[in-house]
């Protein structure tokens, strides 16, 4: 035998051993974090056994085709359980105070037929027990339909993906400012239409037309007095995602706008941009909002600017100390012929604390804040928001978007200072813990309306799969 052919017998005889070592050292890779919208995960990085090292994992990647590993089942769900104790609900005026406990179960299906065909299905339970008064269908929707969709992918190459997605499903976009998920409630936000999602390295395109699913109590129909249609565009100035831009145009037709000035049909516009970076230990996420239109025999022009910044040091518990601001205009002129209150659409819950007690409309607030990092897994946040409305001929708005208190109550413009403190503790993958206390502190305006101050507190414990 030639030394050549020696050789290359000794290499035949050593591949497996050098498979077996590419195996043995080959460095596993985490799991894809849990979202909020569950369908944007992807475990497609379970068909290497390698990163299977979780007992969901069997679940999480079913193959149904060994000779196509991009057809694949993903189960799931979570279990969620939260505490709710507010005393002198709406500050005290025409209500009382109560306790409650919510519980909201969800299981999901996601079915993927090659890398072109997706099948997503996810039911919800919301059940509301300790009430004194009847729940809203927000908190009370014993079964129903939370997301179910097709995703068709007709455009995909190695950095470019154009997704076609039509049914049920939830959005969030930037910060959430005018389109989130409303997760602190057991029925988020859905909207029955259609998407179209363009990505490609540090881009992402999205165009939709929706009609929002109404909050019924039952398996949920299209609200179809509104119809909810926009375009989102975010660029990012660098692979890790931390410095980027958002430009977006949003638009709503409602047949039933309702705000202090009075209630007619409305066409929105909203053209908003969002700037947001990192540099060293400072962070930052800046957006301002114009709105134009028509509500019932007026124009529309309204606005909004927010500030989310703050400085970390990099010492024991990482502390970070922010500042948030917040202006949404509100109505300065009711006889003007313009309407001048922003509307917030589809804002995230707990947009100003978790107790939830005001919408971002005719509205000023400065929240400075505090977040220490006390573990891996366990951080607190707390600081003081001080309010007042925007314009003293407009009203404070609840979340739900009615009037919490008429501009005619009072002259004051201030309404208040919340204090809040949170605690997240996420016990493990698929246990966190969270708890909150929020004083509100009821200003001039308030109390002339007969209103007092108000006390919350709520703890959640989540289990996810």
């Amino acid at each position: 035998m030639t030394n050549r052919g020696g050789f290359i017998v000794l290499l035949l005889a050593l591949q497996p051993l050098v498979r077996a070592a590419d195996v043995s050292t080959e460095i596993p890779m985490p799991p894809p974090a849990y979202q909020m919208l569950r369908f944007d995960e992807n475990y497609y990085c379970l068909t290497n056994p390698a990163n299977r090292n979780d007992w969901s994992d069997a679940i999480k990647y079913i193959p149904l085709n060994a000779n196509h590993p991009d057809m694949y089942l993903t189960l799931g769900g979570e279990l969620r359980e939260r505490f709710e104790d507010t005393q002198d609900l709406n500050f005290g005026i025409g209500a009382g105070s109560e306790s409650y406990l919510l519980q909201r179960i969800t299981l999901l299906s996601d079915l993927h037929l090659g890398d072109r065909v997706r099948i997503f299905a996810e039911g919800i339970s919301g059940l509301v027990a300790g009430t004194p008064r009847p729940a809203p269908p927000v908190q009370d929707d014993s079964l129903d339909l939370q997301f179910a969709f097709l995703d068709v992918i007709p455009y995909l190459t190695d950095d470019e993906r154009l997704t076609v997605r039509v049914g049920r499903f939830g959005m969030s976009f930037g910060s959430g400012r005018l389109v989130a998920t409303r997760a602190a409630v057991n029925i988020p936000f859905r909207f029955d239409g259609a998407e179209m999602i363009y990505t490609r390295p540090l881009w992402e395109i999205t165009a939709f037309l929706t009609r929002p699913v109404k909050d019924s109590g039952e398996f949920g129909g299209d609200d179809n007095t509104t119809a909810f249609w926009g375009l989102y565009a975010t660029h990012w100035f660098g692979n890790t995602h931390d410095d980027g831009i958002d430009l977006y145009y949003l638009g709503i037709h409602a047949e039933d706008g309702a705000y202090a000035s009075g209630t007619g049909d409305e066409h929105r516009h909203s053209l908003g941009v969002r700037e947001f970076g990192r540099w060293e230990q400072w962070d930052w996420n800046a957006e301002g909002v114009l709105q134009v239109g028509s509500f019932a025999n007026n124009s529309i022009l309204a606005w909004t600017a927010s500030l989310d910044s703050g400085y970390t040091w990099d010492t024991t518990f990482q502390p970070r100390l922010g500042l948030k601001a917040d202006v949404a205009s509100g109505d300065r002129n009711r006889g003007n012929g313009t309407q001048g209150t922003f509307d917030a659409l589809y804002f995230m819950s707990g947009y100003f604390n978790d107790a939830s007690l005001l919408r971002p409309q005719n509205i000023i607030d400065v929240h400075p804040n505090l977040t220490l990092k006390l573990t891996k897994n366990l951080s607190v946040d707390g600081g003081a928001d001080a309010f007042w409305r925007y314009s003293k001929n407009d009203a404070i708005y609840a979340v739900p978007g009615f009037i919490a208190i008429p501009a005619s109550s009072g002259n004051s413009s201030y309404a208040g200072t919340a204090f809040d403190a949170n605690v997240e503790w996420r016990i493990q993958r698929h246990i966190n813990l969270q708890a909150s206390y929020v004083h509100f502190f009821s200003g001039d305006f308030i109390r002339e309306a007969g209103g007092r101050g108000v006390d919350y507190v709520s703890t959640t414990i989540d289990f996810v799969f």
